[in-house]
């Protein structure tokens, strides 16, 4: 399975639609995991055909409206997702899946906490944010290994993490 993830659109819909099309061409991503800001730019890329999931950023209007859930808990593919905008949003079960996805702070990473991966897949806000170039992430798990990138908007990579399967939570 081949999830794409990316986050902080704010608006930027000329390169989310880029990005979703590289995923979905480049990558073959099945899936697409926004995680926030702004949840009506996730809602155009559902409109326009995508697989799509996705929860609101903090400074989103159904952040706050008690309708939209600020995080959501899937088993994809036998890994367990977790995703909320920010990480304040997870609860401790949550923080323990096998993989955990974050946005907010427009800077693209991967840890290992334990048995989970954390990933920020960045931001595809502008040309350059907070100090940081626009990213995306990419999620490639098989039946051995989990494999997780952080890709530049030209499709290369800047960071990649593979973890046993066997090691994920």
């Amino acid at each position: 399975m081949i999830i794409g993830v990316m986050s902080d659109t704010h608006g930027n819909r000329r390169m989310m639609h880029e990005v979703a099309d590289y995923l979905k061409t480049r990558h073959r991503a099945e899936l697409i995991i926004h995680v926030g800001d702004d949840y009506a730019d996730a809602a155009e890329l559902a409109m326009a055909g995508h697989a799509v999931r996705m929860v609101p950023g903090l400074w989103c209007p159904e952040y706050g409206s008690g309708r939209v859930p600020k995080r959501i808990v899937e088993t994809l593919g036998g890994i367990t997702i977790a995703a909320a905008h920010a990480a304040k949003d997870l609860r401790a079960a949550e923080l323990a899946a096998s993989i955990v996805l974050t946005g907010h702070t427009h800077v693209a990473t991967i840890e290992r906490i334990g048995p989970s991966l954390h990933v920020n897949p960045g931001h595809l806000k502008s040309k350059f944010d907070r100090g940081q170039r626009p990213s995306y992430a990419i999620i490639e798990a098989s039946d051995a290994a989990v494999t997780v990138s952080v890709h530049e908007l030209s499709g290369d990579v800047r960071h990649r993490v593979t973890v046993n399967r066997a090691e994920l939570a």
